[in-house]
């Protein structure tokens, strides 16, 4: 039997029922980087090729391509590994006033994006996906975004004359209800002198909460009712984690940086100098889950 398969690639390969399987399972989950890589490296076969070409020697290039497209290695410029455990990778991202950034993907779990300035237009341009480029508005510094898991390859490029910094905030733990992870937040305004907790977002999986501790004064956070915590700064802060036994770890965080609070620990923020000190807590209510096991999801576009 011969197979041809699906996407740019011109090798013809005779496979056994078990190999054809295995490729099938192959070209349905990696089609967009295969695509990809042929396009980059406009893969023409000759005959001769299409015939000696193996099966060993097309997942051999499924691998090579498919690893040359972490973000963190394709352009470490723009990607840098902030936070990474095994509930959540966090990666701070910088898109440079008009740069463009080449083709990359993304891990398939559901992520926030949290804005640290004030961003013009990005546009998104995806391969091997029927809607092609898509543009990211403006952004606001301190909101922040849901959307649901996904996997999916694409260049970047910055349209406007600002550059665009955001957190890329991935949770590595079980999805209750993909639907629900869906929707922007903003800052609000709050009671100038007075400390302020309130929550923008919660569903079985994930609370999110907005933490503001006004100058001069200090706000606990209690432990979290089901898991541990990771705190954003959007703004300078003082962080201890305190334990049971009255022991602290003290961090003093600058904008988007993090601080993981253990379940059972005691979190207390203070705002350096005579500024208020404004931090966004995410609150992981189920446990984390291994990427493999997580089931594939259609293909749709995150708007990073």
């Amino acid at each position: 039997m011969l197979l041809l398969p699906d996407g740019d690639a011109c090798a013809y390969f005779a496979l056994m029922p078990g190999e054809r399987y295995c490729c099938q399972y192959f070209m349905k989950t990696l089609r967009p980087t295969w695509r990809y890589a042929c396009k980059v490296a406009s893969v023409r076969c000759s005959p001769m090729i299409k015939r000696t070409f193996s099966l060993p020697v097309i997942f051999l290039l499924f691998t090579v391509a498919a690893s040359a497209q972490d973000p963190l290695k394709v352009a470490p410029q723009a990607y840098k590994l902030e936070f990474e455990n095994e509930w959540v990778k966090v990666m701070r991202v910088h898109y440079s006033p008009h740069e463009k950034i080449p083709a990359h993907d993304h891990t398939e779990r559901a992520a926030a994006y949290v804005y640290l300035n004030d961003g013009g237009p990005v546009i998104f341009k995806h391969i091997g996906l029927a809607y092609g480029a898509v543009t990211r508005p403006e952004t606001k510094a301190g909101s922040f975004r849901l959307y649901k898991a996904l996997k999916e390859v694409h260049e970047v490029e910055d349209t406007s004359n600002l550059p665009s910094d955001f957190l890329r905030v991935e949770f590595k733990t079980r999805m209750m209800d993909e639907k629900t992870l869906y929707g922007r937040f903003h800052r609000e305004s709050w009671p100038a002198g007075e400390n302020c907790q309130k929550t923008q977002f919660e569903d079985d999986q994930i609370r999110i909460t907005r933490l503001v501790c006004a100058p001069g004064k200090r706000l606990d956070v209690l432990e979290g009712a089901s898991g541990p915590s990771l705190l954003i700064a959007l703004s300078p802060a003082r962080l201890s984690v305190i334990e049971p036994k009255g022991k602290a770890s003290k961090l003093n965080l600058g904008l988007g940086q993090t601080g993981w609070q253990p379940a059972g620990k005691l979190a207390r923020i203070e705002g350096p100098g005579g500024e208020p000190a404004e931090l966004l807590r995410f609150e992981f209510k189920t446990g984390p889950v291994d990427a493999p096991d997580e089931k594939p999801k259609a293909h749709d576009h995150s708007h990073e």
